[in-house]
């Protein structure tokens, strides 16, 4: 197998001339100790291939030639090469030292620098699970690993998009989200990157970190850094995960209340508040008129909603082909995912196909070159929330009495010959039997990405270099809709969809670098360089409308009347010029100062330009001061940054649009008036911090203090009736984030056998609207049936408001004549916040000879949710915190609800009597729910990720065509251990806008993934 491969790849690429390979041993020792060292990693240089060192710190390992060089490695020691030559045994003494803090990280362009001269915080995420317990999103893997990072995953199943927010909302109306960087290059997100190209993830937080990056950077940039192909011999690795994903259903639903209203059975209501489900003989619901049965036992049915759901799956399998030699390297890879949701006929298929060829084509010119093909087809995906065609909406509505082999036969042939929906309660306004919407609510929606670059690098000179690349982020994507006949108010006659959108950025860049050594203490860099950015995307949707002519054929002729639309897109080109370098004495202390000026294209000409600048400090004071022996590593830094941002396309004119209707059409103006005096936004922050370490690197703490504001917000602010229009764009507003991060790493345990690593992380941040305008203090970013989502002057950022209890100036609760608290009319309590108190998580790391072990723990503290869910369910009467006062005797604030004091009209207190359903029905429902009733804590810890391998050391593979073997056990989301939420996942949300935080609307369960990884070395 291994031959065959390797012959096709030769085939495919044409390289000849493999070298002679052969074996060399050894023994790896600890130079303190004098004792063997066990989990060693020893590679060929420029190569992914290796192995590790055996409890007896013994390896062996096939290198191709005389000229490889071998690459010793060992946490918390100094790394060590070695030159094979003629040698067929090596042993090395590793040390521990200071030279193992001089880690690397990709920072700006590209560009790679020692962590230690870095003058603001970043921080990197290991890759190496990214590819094992692996997601179909790859955000979603770093949760709990980055202090400050928070990540929500939105509710429409497999594939389903992420917001992303680091140190807190800055932006009112606009994104918050940081940028994402690929190999250098901005990115449409990395969402549906495959995690075996991934070599590095650094995180570089806040506007001091992204300064360079332009106007999009203001919230901190994601940079990723995928794999190449490296000098040596030609390897193959395929790796592969099996993961399945089992619905964790967290509502306890009640058991003992079946359908009707008031105590009485009704086979048409929606609703279980029913009489005692106590075996006896009720009328089926069936409209069928050919229904097999009439009558049916009134009996709880505890699993009907479980049997809904199915145990979903991720399988992925990846083939990569790396190897070159000294002028060309070659990184192939292939990977196919094939998922499928918990909710049935959710399924994801993905194929991604990468190449990137590194030519040294001259001494002095180097070409490096990438192509990433993304083919992605998801098959209903999730509508979310409200939206009538979610089967969550409605499985979790089923009535507790409602068999789950009568409710999925969902459709029947009724006698005019017409498919019609199987649902107790024919034509209903927000009901539908829960499998019609899952298999006659059909959506599919195809995605084809194209990434690429290239870049070509010149040294003029020693130490100048001059790099020029070009780089495109083309996505096109289809879309299709069936709705059939008697989806009652969604299509009652059915409804067929289909779209087409596509997206393009276009970056072209240069840099020119110089970096020189005065003497011995003094070196400096410094860097120029300018970019160009071209945004386009376009829409284009047309639809049958609610009404097929003939039902279920489903073509765009099957109607009376196409609708159509087309979107024109949002165009965009930003200029840029920018210039930044670096100034060291003694390698100890470093000075930063960066500069970038960029050309708007959305913004008015007078203000199109606009300038930024940031400069950064830090001293490794361990270098410069003799500290004790057991201090190993100190360093301070401070930053200050400025960044720009401009506004989207179309402000700066009244724009007008085009409809359908009447003998010519209609043409309709835009009720927002341009603003010609726009201003760009403008960020800045600054940050201080300190890394330090102890006792031989046992020890580690990185704090950083940060603060931020963002001025010139942009939005709008409402005109007088009679001026022609209902608002005007402008200027104004002051966000301030300010707050600390934490990054702890302990190694409790270092021997020869076995090791132990901890990382724990803590971010606090504290968001606060310092001003917005005089004429708006207030601004409403989004809402729904049950709450108000705003950001408002002088509070937290994202204030969420709803109904509430109507109070006395004592604050209590007033209730009134029939026993029913009385709530306000409008929207007007505030309920929620969804910013926490803080966020952490815990990373355990076990090594044991050939085994390792790690598991991460996040925690939230703090912050709260508001649940149309529970106010919809509660409503209905289905979960078991509605069984309490059945029969009635709820006096509200004295044996229910108390911790609240409630009082009549008069004053007097509360005393009288109310049935649990005159509470919930009057408190939820959809059309005016109380978020007050409905509003929890978003605290939560749970167990994030685990994964348990082993690698079979090369030396007992024997004569197998392997090279490397490794198999785990890897699992995801495994449980709670503190969920104050009850039945509600605080990670997921509707939607990945501002406003979509804090809010529950009927997303899918949440899911525990399991699996196997298994990874071969050919």
């Amino acid at each position: 197998m291994k031959r065959s491969l390797l012959v096709l790849f030769l085939a495919l690429f044409a390289f000849q001339g493999m070298a002679q390979e052969r074996t060399v041993t050894g023994t790896v020792t600890d130079a303190d100790a004098d004792a063997p060292l066990p989990g060693v990693s020893i590679l060929i240089k420029g190569t992914n291939t290796g192995t590790i060192t055996d409890i007896d710190g013994q390896y062996s390992i096939s290198v191709p030639g005389s000229g490889a060089t071998l690459v010793f490695s060992y946490l918390g020691y100094g790394q060590q090469e070695r030159a094979v030559g003629n040698n067929s045994q090596i042993n090395v003494s590793l040390a521990a030292e200071e030279s193992a803090l001089s880690e690397v990280v990709v920072t700006a362009f590209g560009l790679e620098r020692e962590k230690k001269a870095l003058t603001y915080t970043v921080q990197d995420v290991k890759t190496e699970e990214l590819s094992q317990a692996r997601e179909l999103n790859v955000m979603n893997s770093l949760s709990g690993k980055v202090a400050g990072l928070s990540i929500n995953r939105s509710g429409s199943g497999v594939g389903s998009p992420t917001r992303v927010i680091l140190r807190g909302n800055r932006s009112i109306t606009g994104n918050s989200q940081p940028l994402y960087i690929v190999d250098g290059v901005p990115a449409a997100g990395i969402e549906n990157l495959n995690p075996d190209d991934i070599e590095s993830i650094n995180v570089l937080k806040g506007p001091n970190a992204a300064a360079l990056y332009g106007s999009r950077a203001n919230n901190g940039a994601i940079v990723v850094n995928t794999k190449r192909g490296r000098e040596g011999g030609f390897q193959v690795n395929v790796n592969t995960s099996y993961m399945f994903d089992t619905p964790i259903l967290l509502t306890n639903f009640q058991n003992e209340f079946g359908q009707g209203s008031g105590g009485v059975y009704s086979p048409a209501s929606e609703f279980s508040w029913g009489p005692r489900l106590d075996g006896s003989s009720v009328a089926f619901w069936s409209p069928d008129p050919n229904a097999a049965i009439q009558n049916y036992p009134f009996s709880p049915q505890p699993n009907n909603v479980s049997d809904f759901y199915q145990t979903g799956h991720n399988f992925a399998t990846t083939l990569t082909v790396s190897g070159g030699n000294e002028k060309n390297q070659t990184y192939f890879s292939y990977t196919f995912n094939d998922a499928a949701g918990v909710v049935p006929g959710n399924a994801l298929g993905r194929h991604s196909v990468n190449l990137r060829l590194t030519n040294k084509l001259t001494d002095r010119l180097t070409l490096d070159s990438k192509i990433n093909y993304i083919k992605q087809d998801i098959d209903n995906q999730l509508t979310q929330g409200e939206n009538y065609s979610n089967p969550t909406r409605h499985i979790l509505r089923l009535p507790r009495n409602i068999r789950t082999e009568d409710i999925s036969n969902f459709e029947f042939v009724n006698e005019a010959g017409l498919l019609r929906q199987n649902y107790f309660n024919p034509g209903s306004n927000g009901g539908a039997n829960p499998y019609w919407a899952a298999n006659r609510n059909l959506r599919r929606n195809t995605l084809d990405r194209i990434i690429a670059f290239t870049s070509l690098n010149y040294e003029l000179a020693e130490g100048l270099n001059v790099l020029a690349r070009a780089a495109l982020d083309r996505s096109t994507g289809d879309s299709e809709e069936k709705l059939w006949a008697d989806s009652y108010i969604i299509a009652q006659g059915g409804r067929y969809s289909v779209g087409f959108s596509e997206s393009m950025e276009i970056n072209t860049d240069f840099l020119i670098t110089y970096e020189k050594s005065l003497n011995q203490d003094w070196y400096f860099n410094v860097n120029a360089g300018g970019n160009a950015r071209i945004n386009r995307n376009s829409g284009l949707n047309s639809n049958t409308g609610p009404q097929l002519t003939i039902p279920n054929f489903f073509a765009l002729s099957n109607t009376q009347q196409v609708l159509s639309s087309h979107n024109v897109g949002a165009p965009r080109n930003v200029n840029s010029l920018y210039g930044f370098g670096q100034l060291a004495w003694k390698n100890s202390i470093f000075l930063d100062i960066t500069a970038r000026n960029d050309w708007s294209s959305t913004l008015p000409r007078a203000n199109w330009s606009f300038f930024y600048p940031s400069v950064g400090l830090n001293a490794v004071l361990s270098d410069l001061i003799v500290f004790p022996e057991w201090f190993t590593f100190a360093k301070v830094r401070g930053s200050f940054a400025e960044v720009g941002n401009d506004t989207n396309p179309y402000q700066l004119q009244r724009t007008a649009s085009l409809a359908a209707g009447g003998l010519g059409g209609y043409l309709s103006l835009s009720t927002t008036l341009p603003n010609e005096n726009l201003l760009p936004e403008t960020t800045q922050s600054i940050e201080i911090g300190a890394d330090l370490r102890f006792l031989d690197n046992r020890i580690g703490l990185d704090f950083t203090y940060y603060k931020t504001n963002s001025f010139n917000q942009l939005f709008t602010v409402a005109l007088p009736v009679g001026s022609g229009a209902s608002q005007f764009f402008t200027n104004g507003g002051n966000v301030q984030n300010t707050g600390v991060e934490t990054v702890l790493t302990l190694t409790p345990v270092r021997k020869s056998d076995f090791n132990w690593d901890i990382s724990m992380n803590f971010a606090r941040n504290i968001p606060l609207v310092v001003e917005i305008n005089d004429e708006r203090p207030s601004i409403q970013v989004g809402g729904d049936f049950l709450r108000r989502y705003r950001v408002e002057e002088g509070r937290p950022f994202g204030e969420v408001y709803s109904r509430g209890y109507l109070r006395d100036d004592q604050g209590r609760v007033i209730v009134g004549s029939n026993g029913i608290p009385r709530t306000t009319p409008g929207f007007t309590v505030n309920v929620a916040n969804y910013n926490p108190r803080w966020l952490g998580g815990i990373q355990n790391s076990f090594t044991y000879k050939n085994f390792r072990a790690n598991f991460t723990i996040d925690f939230r503290e703090g912050g709260s949710i508001a649940s149309l869910t529970n106010a919809i369910i509660y409503a209905d009467g289905v979960t078991e915190e509605t069984l309490e006062g059945r029969e009635g005797g709820l006096i509200f604030g004295e044996n229910f609800m108390t911790h609240e004091t409630a009082v009549l009209e008069s004053g007097e207190p509360n005393n009288i009597p109310i049935t649990a359903e005159q509470f919930w029905v009057n408190m939820g429902g959809r059309n005016a729910p109380i978020g007050e009733v409905f509003s929890y804590s978003a605290t939560n810890i749970r167990m994030r990720e685990a994964v348990i391998g082993y690698t079979i050391p090369s030396s007992k593979l024997g004569n197998l065509p392997i090279r490397s073997l490794g198999i785990n056990f890897v699992a995801r989301n495994l449980f709670f251990f503190l969920n104050e939420a009850g039945n509600i996942d605080p990670d997921v949300t509707v939607g990945t806008g501002a406003a979509a935080e804090g809010f529950d609307s009927f997303g899918p369960p949440t899911a525990r993934s399991y699996g196997f990884n298994l990874n071969i070395g050919l």
